[in-house]
């Protein structure tokens, strides 16, 4: 008859309920696999210098307004414009000695080292020294007050010749030289032996960057 039920099969729904339950698990799986296949945007900078090495050079003149030149070894040494007339006990010989950096130079230090000698060594160890830094005027007695740079010994006593003297400032590019004025004095007990004798005697002025 037409308003009969059709008897429903024991597994019928069953079926149903595994066909949703696979239509979610498939949901499921297809979120994960959305996730896993996202990608990432990326960008890049980069960055690049060049670095050059600076330079610090001096050179000196034994004269104002003279030529500069380098005089890098003891060999090639600046000779100290000093009197060359004889020195006698308690006499005194100056000379002086300009220092600068070279064009595009540094600023740096100067450090006087002890003097090297090389003849009689008793006429060195009859002499004495001291060194001042001066800005104008002659080099002479005149630099050599109490108020006065001392590079080597004060305006009270002098010091053998080996004496390592203080360090000073020379200034950036050629700019402001450092003037240094040397006195040698000759000791009142020096030996008459010495009459005639000969001594050379060569300072190093070491010359050291700021940076």
């Amino acid at each position: 008859m037409s308003g009969r039920r059709t008897a429903r099969r024991p597994d019928q729904g069953r079926q149903r309920l595994l066909r949703v339950r696979a239509v979610l698990a498939g949901g499921l799986v297809l979120g994960v696999g959305s996730t896993l296949t996202l990608a990432a945007w990326n960008d890049s900078e980069f960055a690049t210098g060049t670095f050059t090495a600076s330079s610090f050079q001096i050179e000196s003149s034994i004269n104002a307004g003279g030529t500069w030149q380098a005089h890098p070894t003891s060999g090639a040494a600046a000779t100290m414009a000093f009197d060359p007339a004889g020195m006698s006990p308690t006499s005194v010989n100056y000379a002086p000695i300009w220092i600068r950096t070279t064009a595009g130079s540094l600023s740096g230090t100067l450090a006087l080292q002890g003097a090297t000698t090389s003849g009689n060594a008793s006429l060195a160890a009859a002499l004495d020294y001291r060194v001042v830094r001066y800005a104008s005027g002659a080099c002479d007695s005149s630099q050599f007050t109490a108020g006065a740079s001392y590079i080597a010994g004060s305006s009270a006593s002098k010091v053998p010749l080996g004496t390592v003297g203080a360090a000073t400032a020379v200034a950036a590019n050629s700019a402001n030289p450092t003037q240094l004025c040397f006195e040698i004095t000759m000791k009142a007990s020096a030996d008459n032996a010495l009459q005639g004798t000969n001594v050379g005697v060569t300072w190093e002025i070491k010359g050291t960057s700021d940076t």
